[in-house]
């Protein structure tokens, strides 16, 4: 191989290490990001649970109301 071809080569190689870089970067931001909106998701949850057992109980004391 004359050194063009080499130098074309090592040029390639070059970019394609820096690619890889950018995308592992990518992939470390996109798993911080699912992991702070899986956090979110089990928050909201959770709320969404503590919320639906303070209606049941409200709809719990109508009842006894009724039943009164």
């Amino acid at each position: 191989m004359d050194n063009a071809l080499l130098e074309q080569l090592g040029t390639k190689i070059d970019q394609l290490l820096d690619e890889m870089e950018l995308l592992r970067m990518e992939v470390s931001e996109l798993r911080a990001e699912r992991d702070s909106l899986t956090s979110e998701r089990d928050n909201l949850l959770s709320n969404q649970t503590d919320s639906t057992d303070r209606i049941k109980a409200l709809l719990g004391r109508f009842d006894n109301l009724d039943a009164a």
